[in-house]
This record gives C-alpha cells, structure tokens and sequence, in this order.
C-alpha cells in the first residue's frame, strides 16, 4: 500500500498541512456574505450534465439560494445550450414553474409574455398599450455558460475575468478524456440540513471517519488490520480543486450471512455491454490514479461545492448549496444507467439502497457538527493528514474571499499560488 504517494503538484504534503483549520469561516455571518459576492458571485459552478437537456425544447430549472437565483438551463432550437436568470423583464415573476420539461416557449403566467428558447422576447399581449417598448431589450437576462467534458458550468458575473479553462486549470488535464458512462438519467437524493455548507462538504472529503461512522456498513470494505483507519493512497491538489484517493480492502467479500449483498454485487448480473463500458471507464489514468490493487474510490473535489466520485462501478456526484448561513441543500446522484433486465435492476436498487444508508449515517450527524461549531467551545479544527483535503479547500475559499478577484483568487496576477 502506498500512503500519499506523489502528493500536491510538487509541494510537500507537510508543507500544506498545518493540523489546524479555523472555525470562524462556518460560523460567522459576515464570512457568509463575503462568500456570497466574492466567491460564488465569481466562481465558475457545476450545475448538471449535457443529458439533462438532451432535446431540442429541453430545460431544467435549478435554485441557487445563496444568490437569491432561480436559473433556467434550455437547449434552443439551435441544439445550443444556454442559462437564464428564470425571471420575466415585464414585472420579475418567474417564468418557469417546473423543476424541468420540454417547451418550443416560454410564457410568463402572470401576463402570458412569451419568451423562444434563445431568451428572445416573441410575445406581448396588448402591445399596442406600451409606449415604445423595445422588444429587443426585453429578452430574459443570460447567465455565462460554458460546458467542459458534458459538464455545464454557469458563472454569475456580469463581465467574468476568468474562463472555465482558467478556473479547471490542471485539473481539467487530470480528468479529461473520462467515459461518464450511463450520464442520462440518475437517481437523485435532496435533503436540507441545517448546518454550513462546508460542513457538508467535509463530511464526504476523507475516510478518517469511516471506521467509526460507518463501522458496519463501510468499514469492512474500506479499512483493515494494515489500514486500520483508511489513509489514502494519493491527495493531489490542482489549484483549488483536488483529488483523495481511497484505500480499499483488496480480499473484501461479503460473509456468509451477507447472502444479499453477494448476489448484488455478482458481476454476472451486469450485460456485457455494461462491463466493458465499466472496463474502458476505470482504464483511465484519473480513476485509481495510483492503480493500486487497495483501492476503493476517488473523491474528486470540484471547487467550489462539488464532488465527482468515481469507484469501480462509474461515478456519483455530491452537491452543497447553500441556502443560509446555517441551511444547506444536498443533492447527490446516482449515475447508474437504466437496468437491462430483472437481475440487474435487483443489484442497481440494493447498491443505491446500501449508498444511501451510508449516506444518512454521514448527514446525520452534520447538524450536530454545526451545533458544537456555533457553540463557542473551540475555535479550531484539528484535523489529522488524512483531512488534508478539508484543509486546502477552506484554504481557498478564505482566499476567494479575501481576494480583490477571481484572477488573484487563482495566482493568475501575479499572486502566489496555493
């Protein structure tokens, strides 16, 4: 087993890890603002996959709370996709009510204005009873797109003095090329906890705590008498982004009275379409990036609020927004493609049925991390280098925080670079 193994783009681990992180930035209010305007005002954000929309007429509607946004996602007759404030110029009613669907147009229900799928304004009734209404300035208000790899990324400057490219930097390398098999189409879980958004975060960024939240349920797979507390084989950080790969037990298999579970993880239940899709999929360099026998899965850290996890079946994505200071809306998805027959269904749901388990053990206990972080009692984290990723993204974020810009946010004025 090999514990961080070519760590942190050329710096040493010991160089980034401290041991303590400060807990003013989950608590303070005044922190919150600034987080609101200075870094999820100006960072690029994920906000889904291509899929989503595969058609022509095809939209999503998704809230983005700490910018008081709702933004509706639409690909335009033009096959291009685009992302709008979800809001009508006439009097800032929303104009879209569904969470998703499929529409030629938008109408506005409070007085029928009709919007294309480009944003264009196409329709006012009485327009005769406007004085000199343009048209033409009254188009529902764009939202920067850009997609990398069939993942869209919206920025909410007006003017932003980044590209995605820019905010990705190497770790758009790192990952580029992957198969996101069975994109279309996942099972997504929302919950909202009242704790900080980073708390959230945190809960999902290393296995410290495996062997002792999830002693029966992961701790078999995940830890064992050469790893008793799962270090990682490899952290990697790519600016802001970063990537913990987990140690695995290489000899786990379910015990004789796990009779379920071995049936639902008999590789027999999948096509063979899906295997080899599985096969190509973990062939790539950033899935096991160490390619040890002792692995379990990847925690891909995509800065600011999301995970792009990928293990030996394909990938999930956990997602943490914030909705106050102290609220936080989860979304985690399931990328698991449609079963192809009785058997695989069975071994899908059991496998989406255990995550989930695993899951609620995890946000369990976030609302009671967040009660001790508002209490006072301790103003630091001290974490162990296991944690080291919960370090560099709290390093980041104070530093978009305190940042004049994105561009000094990201050492690209001629600031050092974390």
């Amino acid at each position: 087993m090999t514990v961080y193994s070519q760590v942190l783009q050329g710096a040493a681990l010991d160089a980034l890890y401290t041991g303590q992180v400060p807990l003013a930035p989950y608590r303070s209010a005044e922190f919150y603002d600034a987080e609101r305007t200075n870094l999820f005002g100006r960072a690029w954000l994920l906000m889904g996959r291509v899929e989503e929309i595969a058609k022509s007429g095809d939209f999503v509607v998704k809230p983005v709370d700490i910018l008081s946004a709702s933004v509706l996602i639409v690909r335009g007759k033009d096959d291009v996709i685009r992302a709008f404030h979800n809001v009508c110029p006439h009097r800032a009613n929303q104009v879209v009510w569904e969470d998703k669907g499929n529409q030629p147009a938008f109408v506005c229900r409070y007085h029928n204005w009709t919007f294309a799928t480009d944003g264009a304004l196409r329709g006012v009734p009485d327009q005769a009873n406007f004085q000199n209404l343009d048209k033409s300035s009254c188009h529902l208000r764009a939202i920067n797109l850009q997609i990398w790899e069939g993942w869209i990324f919206l920025n909410f400057s007006d003017k932003p003095d980044i590209t995605l490219e820019e905010f990705l930097g190497d770790m758009a390398a790192h990952l580029s090329g992957i198969d996101y098999i069975h994109a279309a189409d996942p099972v997504v879980i929302q919950t909202t906890l009242k704790c900080n958004w980073k708390v959230v975060g945190d809960a999902f960024a290393e296995a410290y705590h495996i062997p002792a939240i999830h002693d029966v349920s992961l701790k078999p797979r995940f830890a064992d008498n050469g790893n008793p507390f799962g270090r990682p084989l490899m952290v990697q950080t790519f600016g802001p982004h970063g990537v913990n790969s987990m140690y695995g037990k290489p000899d786990y298999a379910p015990k004789a009275h796990q009779a379920i579970e071995a049936l639902a993880f008999d590789p027999r239940h999948r096509s063979s379409d899906k295997s080899e899709a599985i096969a190509r999929f973990v062939s790539h360099p950033a899935i096991n990036p160490t390619k040890s026998a002792s692995w379990s899965m990847d925690v891909n850290y995509i800065f600011p609020n999301t995970h792009i996890d990928t293990n030996a079946l394909g990938i999930l994505t956990h997602q943490f927004w914030p909705i106050s200071q102290n609220e936080t809306r989860h979304e985690a998805r399931f990328y698991t493609g449609r079963p192809l027959g009785i058997r695989e269904r069975f071994a899908m749901e059991h496998r989406i049925a255990h995550a989930l388990d695993i899951i609620l053990e995890d946000l369990s206990n976030v609302e009671r991390t967040q009660k001790g972080i508002n209490s006072g009692a301790t103003d630091v984290m001290q974490l162990s280098q296991s944690e080291v990723v919960i370090q560099h993204s709290v390093a980041h974020i104070m530093r978009w925080v305190e940042a004049s810009s994105a561009r000094d946010a990201l050492g690209l004025s001629g600031g050092a670079s974390l």
